[in-house]
């Protein structure tokens, strides 16, 4: 009996050493041709940049067009007293911005931080820019307490946005963005929100995870949780992968495979919470859509509607574990059509935004280098990844 109650007690110590930020989805959300279009352009943008910020080169960031079309989002606090904030937390950027309240009269999106009235106010004052297919989201550096559900980050450097380009920041349901990728990426060598946690003591571990509610109908919208992983959620054990290099949370993806043959060999791959579409390089994004039967159409792949339950099953194969992704993850009906959530780009890495991330668990470990994997609990259970074999098709890949 007593180790029963010394176990129960172990485990809601752990518990509550985790800090969970509920996230929000927003309400009628609905994909259109021309926003689905734009998060493309914008996702080829940020890793082509980021890119070249890994050898600390220029000063300009651009963001992803899917982080503001994304369907999630969570509140945090700047400033003493608190002034709250939403922002998409971002494991593909390392960088917090908000709104500044110190811009034009006529951008009402940037009303909202007013560093006068925070007590614990560090003016800094450097510029930053960050660029975006319709103009320049421009602003400077400052340095405020910021609060995360109960925990508070002292002298944290953030982004205050001054100028917004176009009516897409007005019109987003959410503020800004909290970046949780590695430090090497950050824009002007500023120490991302999750490092000073650790720094900080804040959290007993240094890690943080995240799962998306995709049931409408369900009340819950799924967590970010900084700390650890809650074991309630998944089943089954988490799978660790290594990061292979460390500014995104990037790592070795075995192989992708339908109706258990494999159609993409060995690649690199990226966990990006930012991103609501599916990235491959572009031989690749033939290759698979192909290979789920898609009809090209004029840069993008589409299906007959009544023909989607019956699609075969996609799977990623990570760290020798199948995880597999149903139709109904891959395809999103815009407008009347069916469409793949799947976009090119002119890179080696894949991105797995939401499109994967929406169906499993995805613990983000800082202090091991490694990214892992589970099913969620009542989700797609995780399998054993097939054995490959070695015929090649006419892009070079296998299956």
């Amino acid at each position: 009996m007593f180790k029963v109650i010394a176990f129960l007690a172990i485990v809601a110590l752990a518990a509550s050493e985790m800090h969970r930020i509920p996230l929000q989805r927003q309400e009628n959300f609905k994909l259109t041709k021309n926003n689905i279009q734009a998060a493309k352009v914008h996702l080829r943008n940020k890793y082509n940049v980021k890119s070249n910020l890994l050898g600390r080169s220029g000063t300009t960031e651009q963001l992803t067009q899917g982080q503001l079309t994304s369907e999630y989002y969570g509140t945090i606090g700047i400033g003493t007293p608190a002034q709250e904030f939403t922002v998409v937390f971002d494991s593909g950027s390392s960088n917090l911005w908000v709104p500044s309240a110190k811009c034009s009269s006529s951008d009402q999106a940037c009303k909202n931080h007013n560093s006068a009235a925070s007590s614990t106010y560090v003016p800094n004052g450097e510029q930053f820019s960050i660029q975006y297919g319709t103009g320049s989201l421009t602003g400077f550096l400052s340095t405020d307490t910021v609060t995360v559900n109960g925990l508070t980050i002292q002298s944290q450097t953030f982004a205050e946005a001054t100028n917004e380009p176009g009516s897409t920041f007005v019109d987003s349901t959410f503020d800004g963005i909290l970046g949780l990728a590695y430090e090497t990426i950050s824009q002007d060598n500023v120490v991302p929100p999750f490092y000073n946690m650790v720094s900080q003591s804040l959290v007993s571990n240094p890690v943080f995870s995240v799962y998306f509610g995709r049931s409408k109908a369900a009340n819950n919208n799924g967590e970010v949780i900084f700390g650890g992983s809650d074991s309630t959620v998944y089943q089954g054990p988490i799978n660790y992968v290594p990061v292979t290099q460390q500014g995104y949370w990037q790592f070795t993806m075995d192989g992708v495979y339908v109706n258990g043959q494999q159609v993409i060999s060995s690649a690199q791959a990226i966990a990006d919470t930012g991103t609501s579409l599916l990235a491959a390089p572009t031989s690749a994004f033939y290759t698979l859509n192909e290979a789920i039967g898609a009809t090209y159409q004029e840069g993008d792949y589409f299906v007959d509607c009544s023909s989607v339950s019956s699609l075969p099953n996609i799977q990623f194969s990570i760290g020798g574990i199948n995880y597999s992704l149903p139709p109904s993850a891959y395809i999103v009906e815009i407008e009347g059509e069916c469409m793949s959530a799947t976009t090119a780009m002119d890179q080696e890495q894949w991105i797995l935004g939401d499109v994967f991330l929406g169906s499993y668990y995805t613990e983000f470990d800082l202090g091991n280098n490694r990214v892992g994997f589970a099913a969620l609990v009542g989700g797609i259970p995780t399998s054993p990844a097939p054995v490959a074999n070695s015929q090649s098709n006419e892009y070079g890949d296998y299956y």
